[in-house]
């Protein structure tokens, strides 16, 4: 009897320690060229098989204990891991290279990739979108008389829904299109700006889809990134 009260003593003891020792992990996971926050990326710990996804702000939290695995993750960034120690900040920041900054800096090799995730794109809206409604159904159901008249179609209403899907397609293959040519990768590469710095120049300073269309030397790109950081840093003083 005594034997088996020691024994469940041991585990309760056990157990206790091992709750102790857990920690909930707070942090941030960031741009490590932009320092921007990376949303919808995966922390791990792999020990305990458990994960998280950052929110619109980097931001996570996640039960750890020392010793644990912790695997990062971000949409289009080199991996990370770290083991996790009592070392650590109660709130940590971890930092992700972004893998597609030499294809950004490379237009040649980036815009191939616009073109190949456009043609993705395109090819998922249609599906999405489905075949266009004829307005006279010139089916040879015989049962019927002459023609039938699609009431959607007359009425517009599958139309104009149709137009906006194709509108709103259109602008977001132009923001795709801005974000290739300058991208907030490529302007901390070129300019060293970061954070709250890095936003405020590309609201001020990102050229029109037209203007980046226009000019699609990289050369030119450069030089009017040259040309507003001066203006910028003018300006900031």
């Amino acid at each position: 009897m005594q034997r088996v009260v020691f024994l469940i003593g041991l585990l309760m003891l056990f157990a206790t320690n091992t709750h102790a020792q857990q920690r909930v992990l707070t942090g941030y996971l960031k741009d490590s060229l932009t320092q921007l926050p990376i949303p919808d990326g995966t922390i791990s710990n792999n020990t305990k098989n458990q994960k998280v996804r950052t929110d619109p702000n980097g931001f996570f939290r996640l039960l750890v204990s020392p010793n644990d695995l912790i695997y990062v993750v971000g949409p289009h960034y080199r991996y990370d891991t770290l083991r996790y120690s009592f070392l650590f900040q109660d709130t940590i920041s971890i930092l992700l290279s972004p893998v597609e900054i030499l294809e950004t800096v490379n237009i040649a090799t980036g815009y191939r990739k616009y073109q190949f995730d456009s043609l993705q794109r395109r090819a998922a809206f249609e599906e999405m979108s489905g075949s266009k409604v004829n307005a006279v159904d010139r089916s040879s159901n015989k049962k019927y008389f002459g023609l039938t008249i699609n009431l959607d179609k007359l009425f517009k209403t599958k139309d104009r829904k149709q137009g906006k899907q194709e509108r709103f397609f259109e602008q977001q293959e132009i923001l795709a299109y801005v974000r290739l040519r300058f991208s907030p990768q490529y302007v901390a590469y070129y300019t060293g700006l970061k954070g709250a710095e890095l936003l405020t120049f590309m609201r001020l300073y990102t050229p029109s889809y037209e203007w980046l269309r226009a000019h699609t030397e990289h050369e030119l790109v450069i030089d009017y990134l040259s040309a507003k950081l001066k203006m910028f840093q003018t300006a900031s003083h």
